[in-house]
């Protein structure tokens, strides 16, 4: 009996798949002064933040990882008016910083990791231009594929009009193209999520930004009323 190809071959290129686990790593990452870094393994100090991990053909593959697991949670909220203890019964340590005082360090480092607005766009557009970077890699790989898919489908359908078997192995080989179709497409749509948090995140530090210049300019202007 003749193996027979399912019309389904011909048609959609992208299946729902499991990338494939990749082998090495590199990490990229920004310092306090907002330069990014690549590395195979993390900083010491720098392993409580966030950071992106890329596969070994400089392909985004994870973001916004922490190698610090999260605090266990607990509904044990102790004796009234007691802190909520921890998984080994201790009473958890008062916050060094009310939320006030944390959103105003937070300012204060905005304010020094940036002298103007147009620093936040140019930092923004780096980050922007390595997806750039990731996403070009993407589409070649993708054109790539979808080159050799149409040209092993041809292959098995002019054996099929032949009247010869198509071989199991080319059958297994376009699944795997398939599969590595649908892996591309994950990853490229998982690109425009991340370039869209990108934008988000920098504007809203944009906002703060000139939200608190506003403040210290209203600040020094009452200072030379004054004065």
């Amino acid at each position: 009996m003749k193996t027979l190809i399912p019309i389904a071959l011909a048609a959609a290129f992208v299946v729902a798949a499991s990338a494939h686990a990749q082998q090495g790593k590199v990490y990229r990452w920004v310092d306090e002064e907002g330069e990014v870094h690549y590395s195979e393994t993390l900083p010491p100090d720098f392993h409580d933040k966030t950071h992106d991990v890329l596969d070994d053909q400089g392909i985004t593959r994870e973001t916004g990882k922490s190698l610090v697991p999260p605090p266990p949670r607990t509904t044990d909220t102790g004796e009234k008016g007691q802190l909520p203890r921890d998984s080994s019964g201790l009473e958890r340590p008062e916050p060094l910083y009310t939320p006030e005082q944390l959103r105003a360090k937070q300012d204060a480092l905005l304010l020094l990791r940036y002298d103007s607005e147009q620093e936040i766009l140019d930092a923004m557009q780096v980050e922007i231009n390595q997806l750039a970077y990731d996403r070009r890699l993407l589409t070649g790989s993708r054109n790539s594929l979808q080159d050799a898919y149409r040209g092993n489908v041809r292959e098995a359908a002019d054996r099929q009009r032949a009247g010869v078997d198509v071989k199991p192995e080319e059958i297994q080989q376009l699944e795997s193209l398939k599969r590595r179709l649908a892996s591309n497409a994950e990853s490229l749509a998982g690109l425009e999520k991340r370039e869209s948090s990108i934008k988000t995140m920098f504007e809203s530090e944009l906002e703060r930004y000139r939200r608190l210049t506003r403040e210290q300019e209203a600040e020094s202007g009452d200072d030379g009323d004054q004065g």
